[in-house]
């Protein structure tokens, strides 16, 4: 079936659905699901309850029309959809009144085949999981299709993605062909997104997509910096496309949100997701003026884990008793995990591998451990440290 809207023959599906759903900013009693449609003025509920129940109470969705102003095609894979630049609406409805340390089932009311599942954040000191996966660029073959598969049965509560999307400059791959391969992570749990370089392909692509998409993923700071909570464990989202020496309005912001966090009845510790890197002995730029500005206020704001991308593989670091993770292994092609292993501070390098892979994150009381997990299932590195 097709849609016709300005001229241009786009795909539609019976629905109206074009993508989605997947949900964002976590509370403990509160949600957004999305998702977006091909035409104008289909059913907008949800119908949604907790797991194991059938979903049926319902809300209302609010429908906003957005522009899209170019067209892209992959010129190297002509099976792949294309992003049409036509008029596409957006759904989203707001979940208020849910029950903290709960996760939900729900369903979309234009077909109720359409479902998805997401968890309420938990009180302080409660115990929850989360995955962390980077550079996803599904598009290049079945690898990413396999590492999802091995990986969400574990049912993390929060998805924490650490940029790079989704890749135009691979040339196989769109938006439209990006959706249907990621979807069983997105209907799983709620997502909260670090802005890479892949997000800035084109002139248009951060507000026409990431934004549209994914923003307002979080409270506090911008749509490219941010912050959530869950068990007491602060995570703060950010874009190293943005400036981020400890002087620059991002690097402020880290200090004083973190002050800030530290002062809230039942605060842990926090978690700092970042797609560039702090450091590496890979294939790419590492920033040790990052750790020189930043070792204190993360010492005194408890941050005991840094979770990194970009590097196409994966590492972990320790250094000075706080974690240092490399998860880019979400489906790009893998780079030299080698290739400046030279770096002084390469020394503290203790795992690694050119791995395709995602992570799952364990925390407990004083604890927190960490799997990370290739396509085939296997673990190929693990570890436990303490936490408040």
């Amino acid at each position: 079936m097709e849609e016709e809207d300005a001229g241009i023959a786009i795909p539609c599906d019976p629905s109206g659905r074009s993508k989605g759903p997947w949900s964002l900013a976590m509370t403990q009693t509160s949600i957004t699901v999305r998702w977006e449609t091909c035409k104008a003025g289909t059913p907008a509920g949800i119908f949604f309850a907790p797991e194991g129940t059938k979903p049926n109470v319902r809300a209302e969705s609010v429908e906003k029309a957005f522009d899209v102003t170019a067209t892209f095609k992959a010129p190297l894979n002509p099976n792949a959809p294309q992003d049409h630049a036509t008029r596409w609406y957006l759904h989203e409805a707001k979940l208020d009144g849910l029950e903290p340390s709960t996760c939900y089932r729900y369903e979309l009311e234009i077909d109720r085949s359409i479902s998805g599942r997401f968890c309420t954040a938990r009180p302080p000191g409660e115990a929850f999981r989360f995955m962390a996966i980077g550079d996803t660029n599904p598009s290049l073959g079945s690898l990413t299709g396999d590492l999802l598969a091995k990986v969400l049965p574990k049912n993390p509560e929060l998805i924490v993605h650490a940029g790079d999307i989704q890749y135009y400059e691979s040339r196989v791959e769109t938006w439209a062909s990006w959706f249907p391969v990621m979807s069983p992570m997105l209907r799983t749990a709620s997502l909260a997104y670090a802005t890479g370089n892949h997000e800035y392909e084109t002139k248009t692509e951060y507000q026409e997509y990431v934004e549209r998409f994914f923003g307002g993923a979080g409270f506090d700071g911008t749509n490219h910096y941010y912050r959530l909570m869950t068990a007491g464990v602060w995570f703060f989202m950010l874009d190293s496309e943005e400036p981020f020496d400890i002087t620059s309005p991002q690097g402020q912001w880290l200090v004083a949100s973190l002050a800030d966090a530290s002062t809230k009845p039942g605060y842990r510790f926090s978690i700092v997701t970042i797609h560039k890197l702090f450091v590496t002995c890979g294939d790419t730029g590492d920033h040790p003026d990052w750790v020189a500005s930043f070792t204190a206020p993360f010492d005194q704001y408890k941050v005991p884990l840094v979770i990194q991308a970009h590097m196409h593989g994966y590492e972990r670091f320790e250094i000075n008793g706080r974690t240092f993770i490399t998860t880019a292994g979400g489906g790009g092609i893998i780079g030299n995990v080698d290739e400046n292993k030279s770096r002084s501070y390469c020394a503290q390098r203790v795992a690694s591998g050119p791995h395709h892979h995602a992570m799952i994150f364990d925390v407990s009381a004083g604890k927190i451990s960490g799997s990370a997990i290739n396509e085939s299932g296997n673990v190929v590195d693990q570890f436990e440290k303490m936490v408040p």
